[in-house]
């Protein structure tokens, strides 16, 4: 686990004024914009953790996922900008503490649920919130750790041959 520095809280917090930024300057709902973040190029940069050499710039965010994604005006749903700009923090405390690919934790977790869970979840430390997210989907921190989820993948698979 790596600890949640001044880098951590300044990704964070970037990511959370993007996914609120992108209310207003993304034409897709707010589900499809999560979907093309979270497995977009532009996220994997930043699951880098560095940001001292990446571009912190919310039109190019943007830009880069419509170029890697093409315009879109689909969907209707619009969350709250609370929710998102709480959303995008939190998931990127996850990613960064843990260590954890963008594309790991929306394969991991449902974001619509974890929005879901902003009123009763956003008052809450970080680690608390994590710890109830992953009890309630029946995961523990060795979920979390990719070496660990490796191992169980082998196990399953020397399984299967057997």
């Amino acid at each position: 686990m790596r600890e949640f520095d001044a880098n951590g809280l300044e990704l964070a917090s970037f990511q959370g004024e993007l996914f609120e930024q992108s209310i207003k300057a993304c034409g897709e709902s707010s589900p499809v914009f999560l979907r093309r973040f979270f497995l977009s190029d532009y996220a994997a940069t930043l699951d880098d953790g560095d940001s001292s050499i990446q571009s912190l710039d919310f039109n190019e965010a943007f830009e880069s996922i419509q170029r890697q994604y093409g315009p879109s005006q689909y969907g209707k749903g619009k969350y709250s900008s609370e929710g998102m700009y709480w959303l995008g923090y939190f998931a990127r405390y996850v990613c960064y503490t843990r260590e954890l690919s963008s594309r790991a934790f929306y394969r991991l977790f449902d974001v619509k649920d974890i929005y879901s869970l902003y009123e009763s979840y956003h008052t809450q430390s970080e680690e608390w919130c994590l710890a109830h997210l992953l009890a309630k989907n029946g995961y523990t921190e060795a979920t979390l750790n990719k070496n660990q989820r490796l191992l169980e993948a082998l196990r399953a698979e020397s399984n299967l041959s057997l």
